[in-house]
């Protein structure tokens, strides 16, 4: 049973090929809509020498990332959601959208697709355990000619024995471990921020996203964006406030608010 097993499993490697589909022109323009982001600091600024209890960090994209070639276009776009335990809130979450460039249908399995952070955890975007009613997780998904589509979507079920809310689907949050980074209060001060290069980044996070153009997979291709904490900013809220429905003009961050990637972390 063992080696008919192994049999199978060479047989439907075998059937299944990579195709590498390099970046196209506009590759480095996608990347750098997401490096343009940082604190900005007012001329004059005296720091507060106050340990800091909060800290933001900014992502950004390393070069060598695939975000665009002729095939497709990746994006990480941020959303403010509902958030349907708490009625009077919003959620600011992030969605790996997908655009078809070509005449074709492109098909995501999600099987294929990795989230990975340089702490060592894994995440695959398919999960068959959940397989049952409301619960059930869509392994492809298919994006028609010029299309876009979510490798995620924001779907929420009742629990009819305990009458909470539970989400099936989690957007992107770009949360990181503060131990794997070696963070910890005191790292920086109020309104102090500390850069980063993309070689000497305290914490890497990268998504492998796999597409074809066939619905069986025999030929696929492989889409590798590496993300970075770029700035380390002692601050709880530098980015734009959300009250209700209105977005109140307080950013400290300059960039495209939806092409901005942070994340806020509280130390108690």
């Amino acid at each position: 049973m063992l080696i008919l097993f192994c049999l199978l499993c060479t047989t439907t490697t075998m059937a299944q090929q990579m195709v590498y589909v390099g970046p196209d022109q506009k590759n480095q323009k996608v990347i750098d809509r997401y490096n343009r982001c940082h604190f900005r600091v007012t001329l004059g600024q005296t720091l507060y020498r106050r340990k800091s209890k909060d800290f933001t960090a900014i992502f950004g994209v390393k070069t060598n990332s695939l975000m665009s070639n002729d095939d497709v276009e990746i994006n990480f776009l941020k959303k403010w959601v509902d958030n349907p335990i708490y009625n009077d809130k919003e959620d600011r979450v992030y969605f790996v959208q997908i655009k078809n460039k070509t005449s074709d249908t492109i098909y995501i399995d999600r099987s294929r697709c990795f989230r990975t952070d340089s702490d060592g955890s894994k995440y695959c975007y398919y999960d068959p355990s959940k397989c049952v009613d409301t619960l059930s997780t869509q392994r492809m998904i298919a994006i028609p000619p010029h299309a876009k589509r979510n490798l995620t979507d924001y779907r929420w079920v009742k629990n009819k024995r305990s009458g909470y809310v539970e989400i099936v689907e989690y957007p992107e949050e770009f949360l990181w471990n503060l131990d794997a980074a070696g963070m910890y209060e005191g790292y920086v001060n109020y309104d102090e921020v500390k850069t980063f290069t993309e070689n000497n980044s305290p914490y890497y996070r990268t998504f492998l996203i796999a597409y074809s153009k066939q619905a069986d997979f025999a030929t696929y291709s492989l889409a590798t964006i590496n993300f970075y904490i770029r700035e380390i900013v002692g601050w709880r809220y530098p980015e734009s406030i959300r009250e209700n429905v209105k977005i109140v003009s307080e950013s400290r961050l300059t960039g495209e608010d939806k092409y901005s990637i942070t994340s806020w972390i509280p130390l108690y």
